[in-house]
């Protein structure tokens, strides 16, 4: 049976986890070893000055300053459930893509002149308010989470030197970038990118296989990931 390893942020890589193990993947195929940790960051912006959000990751919901909390601001958001969560927590959500490319094509239709707050991580594949700088459409960056890379365990570097396949699902552009610097070779194991971008980034890393998911959403991933494992997929 092939190994699977997570490498998403702690809390990411446990759900992701306990999906495979409901769809019966067993515990023991599973390896959690993050290569990154999300961590608060002091926000240096007047969040007083948006009349309106933008969240492409749900990382920036879990540090979604309390004075935006309940606000019923609008709310433009990457993926389903990015954009449910934001409804949880008081905000006027509306899912209004799939990747944050997409959501940038999106927004000029809305009419909504801003300023808009982007919040994000300090590593971002598409910085918004650079993109919008020269259109009518006003945006801010709110940082207000970073992305520490973290060293992966001598028990995993050992399972990846192995001569057996390793399932990776990679989530981010940051996780792909850190996985290719690191002194592996990965041409027997097996990449399910998220995004085509994503894959591109494990072909320029050696994978030796690589599947892209349908969407760029975890549903999508699963449906990829549980066959590799040896079960149906959902």
């Amino acid at each position: 049976m092939l190994n699977i390893l997570l490498t998403r942020p702690q809390a990411q890589a446990r759900h992701l986890a306990d999906a495979l193990i409901a769809q019966g993947v067993q515990p023991d195929q599973i390896i959690i070893d993050p290569i990154l940790k999300i961590a608060p960051i002091e926000a240096h912006c007047d969040i007083t000055a948006g009349t309106g959000l933008i969240i492409t990751s749900a990382n920036a919901l879990s540090y979604l300053p309390a004075a935006l909390r309940g606000s019923q601001l609008p709310c433009y958001c990457v993926g389903h459930a990015t954009s449910q969560a934001a409804r949880a927590l008081g905000l006027k959500a509306y899912h209004l893509a799939d990747t944050a490319k997409a959501l940038c094509e999106a927004l000029p239709t809305r009419g909504h002149k801003g300023p808009l707050l982007h919040l994000r991580g300090t590593h971002t594949t598409l910085d918004m308010a650079k993109h919008f700088r020269s259109t009518s459409l006003r945006v801010k960056n709110l940082v207000v989470y970073e992305q520490i890379a973290l060293p992966l365990q001598a028990e995993t570097h050992e399972k990846l030197r192995q001569s057996s396949p390793v399932v990776l699902p990679i989530f981010s552009a940051r996780s792909a970038r850190l996985l290719g610097k690191l002194t592996l070779d990965w041409h027997r194991h097996w990449a399910v990118a998220l995004s085509p971008a994503i894959a591109e980034l494990c072909r320029e890393a050696g994978f030796g296989q690589i599947t892209t998911a349908a969407q760029p959403n975890r549903q999508a991933m699963m449906a990829v990931i549980t066959p590799l494992m040896g079960v149906k997929s959902g």
